[in-house]
């Protein structure tokens, strides 16, 4: 797991920047497009609708941060994995469909009366272009990915951080159930063998051989 974003910059502070970052940007696109879904129609107003709910997102990323609302900030991170995986796919789609369509774009091109290009010429700078345009996206992928496992390592190690303060609160009482004492019985005492005198042995033994006698 991550121990800083970048350089020297730490998970929250990295966390903090991206969500300021992120809600000024995405607030921006909301208002451009609001004021563009008025004549252009559904698209735009989806789209900053959009933008409205990431901007609310990154706000509480920010509150999360600030106040180590573990809720708030699983709320971004979760958001941002889903921006991640949104920026994957359209970048997919954008590198399938531009090579696919590239002699229909060129042909609209050469028709131009301001473009002075053959196909040839079109085709070999579509080609260029369009494979700058995939690696550029495919670095801010990249970048993105980075920047994610950041925000969910901040998040994870905020959630551990706050089990470990849960755990050690003094308020937090562990009771112990007492045992009961068993009586254990004592063995039955083993009773003393008589000893026999050694000189009642040979006293016996006189007696019995003189009677043989």
């Amino acid at each position: 797991m991550l121990t800083k974003c970048c350089f020297c910059i730490g998970l929250r502070a990295a966390t903090l920047i991206l969500a300021t970052l992120g809600a000024v940007s995405y607030m921006t696109n909301a208002y451009h497009f609001s004021l563009l879904a008025g004549q252009f129609g559904f698209f735009y107003s989806a789209l900053s609708t959009y933008y409205i709910g990431a901007t609310f997102a990154c706000i509480a990323g920010i509150i999360g941060v600030i106040k180590n609302k573990i809720n708030y900030v699983k709320i971004y991170s979760i958001f941002y994995w889903w921006q991640l995986l949104l920026g994957f796919t359209l970048s997919i789609v954008f590198s399938i469909v531009a090579f696919y369509f590239d002699k229909d774009i060129c042909e609209k091109l050469i028709e131009q009366p301001d473009v002075d290009m053959d196909m040839d010429t079109c085709m070999d700078w579509y080609i260029k272009t369009a494979s700058t345009m995939v690696v550029c996206l495919g670095i801010s992928c990249l970048i993105d990915l980075h920047f994610c496992m950041a925000v969910w390592a901040y998040y994870q190690r905020l959630k551990v951080e706050q089990q470990y303060d849960t755990l050690s609160d003094p308020g937090y009482v562990i009771y112990y159930t007492s045992v009961p004492a068993y009586a254990s019985s004592q063995p039955p005492a083993y009773e003393s063998v008589p000893q026999v005198d050694s000189k009642g042995v040979s006293t016996n033994s006189n007696v019995q051989n003189n009677v043989k006698q």
